[in-house]
């Protein structure tokens, strides 16, 4: 049996420490609601996964941290620049069953803290589900310092937060994707084409960079509509706009300009390849036979215009030049590119003038 003086001093140790004890468990709520205030103040990805790093960082001087994101397109993953590529692959393998399609980016590190690679049991790792469905996300962390029982809640309450403003994200970029892209087509519409007519003759007069313009124009449409119906020609635009958009690269931007008019911005290319293309287009189109709901089928064809953006044309000008190459399109017969191929391959072959 304890006597007096043993018991009292047992007895106030165990007070401190239950001080101690509540005071680095509130000093550590206080650091997530912190960061969770500035989480919800934050619009975009990398600046919330950063909020997110700082928390961690701050509660479990982590060794590792990773969050990792997926939708129909492909793998990304934010990292701090000490994991090591390949066990990072490892571990997005067994998540999300493929690595094929991964996009990495580093989030901002002090200078120190890029020294040398983390090593890791995986076992150790600490993954946590963030969205699942067709957009799935996860947050991976290893921590540094000893994990108490209420660190789990911390945890789990930052990840629902995370959780929260991913899905508001999403929510945003879904409305921001429906307000740009036209609802028939599924391409851009007019005001998506002027925002990036104009950012990329900026960039090429800026920058020297190469950019192309293709305009084009569905022939003798308004006959499709008259003797098929307005639903026959919704039918067109849509699979001429699918053949177009299975056809471009994806840094290039198609717009539907008004009715059967399109626009095709090429970033970073020259006239002549931009011809090339709308040649390559005319033909897929001519050749494009549409189904209709009734059991028919029809054809149709397409005039095209190209431009290339030069120092003396701003947007109005860039887009005026293509659609005065696509009235000599249908002024040519239609179903044909302005400036033609072949009228460019013969002026190349022509002598030089003897002087």
């Amino acid at each position: 049996m304890q006597n007096q003086p043993t018991r009292s001093f047992h007895n106030r140790a165990l007070a401190l420490l239950n001080l101690v004890w509540g005071a680095k468990k509130g000093s550590d709520y206080k650091v997530l609601n912190h960061y969770i205030l500035k989480i919800n103040q934050t619009r975009n990805l990398e600046g919330i996964l950063l909020e997110v790093g700082g928390c961690l960082k701050a509660l479990l001087n982590y060794k590792m941290f990773a969050f990792a994101i997926q939708d129909a397109e492909k793998l990304t993953a934010w990292v701090d620049p000490r994991v090591s590529r390949s066990a990072l692959k490892n571990i997005l393998r067994k998540d999300f069953s493929q690595t094929d399609n991964l996009d990495v980016c580093l989030l901002r590190q002090e200078p120190e803290a890029l020294s040398a690679l983390v090593t890791f049991n995986a076992a150790d790792l600490l993954s946590y589900v963030l969205l699942d469905g067709e957009c799935a996300a996860r947050l991976y962390v290893l921590p540094e310092r000893r994990m108490f029982v209420y660190h789990q809640e911390i945890l789990q309450t930052l990840v629902k937060t995370l959780g929260i403003a991913l899905s508001n994200l999403m929510t945003v970029k879904h409305l921001e994707n429906a307000a740009a892209v036209d609802p028939l087509t599924n391409c851009y519409n007019r005001r998506v084409l002027d925002r990036q007519l104009t950012h990329q003759v900026a960039n090429a007069h800026r920058y020297g960079q190469e950019v192309s313009l293709i305009m084009f124009d569905l022939d003798h449409f308004k006959q499709v509509n008259d003797r098929y119906g307005h639903q026959a020609g919704d039918r067109v635009l849509q699979q001429v706009a699918e053949t177009v958009l299975g056809s471009i690269r994806k840094g290039d931007y198609l717009a539907r300009y008004g009715g059967e008019e399109f626009v095709v911005i090429l970033p970073e290319t020259k006239k002549l390849r931009a011809m090339e293309l709308a040649e390559r287009l005319r033909a897929k189109i001519e050749n494009l036979v549409v189904g209709l709901p009734d059991g028919r089928s029809l054809s149709v064809t397409a005039s095209f215009g190209v431009s290339a953006i030069r120092q003396d044309l701003d947007e109005t000008g860039f887009l005026r030049e293509a659609d005065t190459m696509l009235y000599k399109a249908k002024a040519a017969g239609r179903n044909t590119v302005m400036p033609s191929l072949k009228l460019c391959s013969a002026a190349a072959r022509l002598p030089e003038p003897v002087l």
